[in-house]
């Protein structure tokens, strides 16, 4: 969140984080509340979560019957989207690149919508990934995309280790932990991650 785009959010911009239950997203997004920024989550059924036990500004149900993915983000942030922390790609990356605002900063560190697909690191005709189909709104509004991934920034762990302690301790961030028992539960724990049936780190006790 704060040292893989050009600048990190600040107090008056909106954040979104998808995939924000999530063991890396819920993080992601208690960390973007610390920046003053507006921030909302993007998850399947948790908005109560969300709302109440992460402090988020405004929670998105992708999973709702009742109203669209883009009609939640028109509602949401009427006015665009100044930062985005992606786990999810695929349809949901391209809404969030639609309403990118001049400046703006993506953060890809995975896409979870694709893993299941079997065509990742795959070539050929019918063996692509989705991809983001509205990238050209990073040149037409001067806005960037970087991935993420924590290998690459493990000279920073020192430093990003004192700030969660700091943070921690001020009950500012906190980790929910959905631990299930015996190795037999395995194969529907991991299962979850990809349905979004888990809240926070998901662990198995054997």
């Amino acid at each position: 969140v704060f040292f893989v785009c050009s600048r990190p959010p600040r107090k008056g911009e909106t954040v979104v984080v998808t995939a924000s239950a999530g063991a890396v997203g819920s993080m992601a997004a208690q960390l973007a509340k610390t920046t003053g920024a507006k921030v909302i989550g993007i998850a399947g059924n948790k908005n109560d979560f969300l709302l109440n036990n992460l402090k988020l500004d405004g929670a998105i149900d992708y999973k709702s019957k009742d109203m669209t993915l883009e009609e939640q983000l028109d509602q949401a942030c009427p006015e665009g989207v100044d930062f985005v922390y992606d786990n999810v790609g695929g349809d949901t990356l391209d809404e969030l690149l639609y309403r990118i605002r001049p400046g703006g900063r993506i953060v890809i560190c995975g896409a979870i919508s694709q893993y299941d697909s079997g065509n990742l690191n795959k070539v050929g005709e019918g063996k692509k990934v989705q991809g983001p189909s509205n990238y050209l709104k990073l040149a037409e509004r001067g806005a960037e995309m970087k991935g993420f991934n924590v290998m690459q920034y493990m000279h920073k762990l020192p430093i990003a280790m004192i700030f969660l302690m700091w943070y921690y301790v001020r009950g500012k961030v906190k980790m929910t932990e959905n631990i299930k028992e015996g190795i037999r539960s395995f194969p529907t724990a991991l299962q979850s991650l990809f349905t979004g049936g888990n809240i926070g780190k998901t662990l198995v006790n054997v």
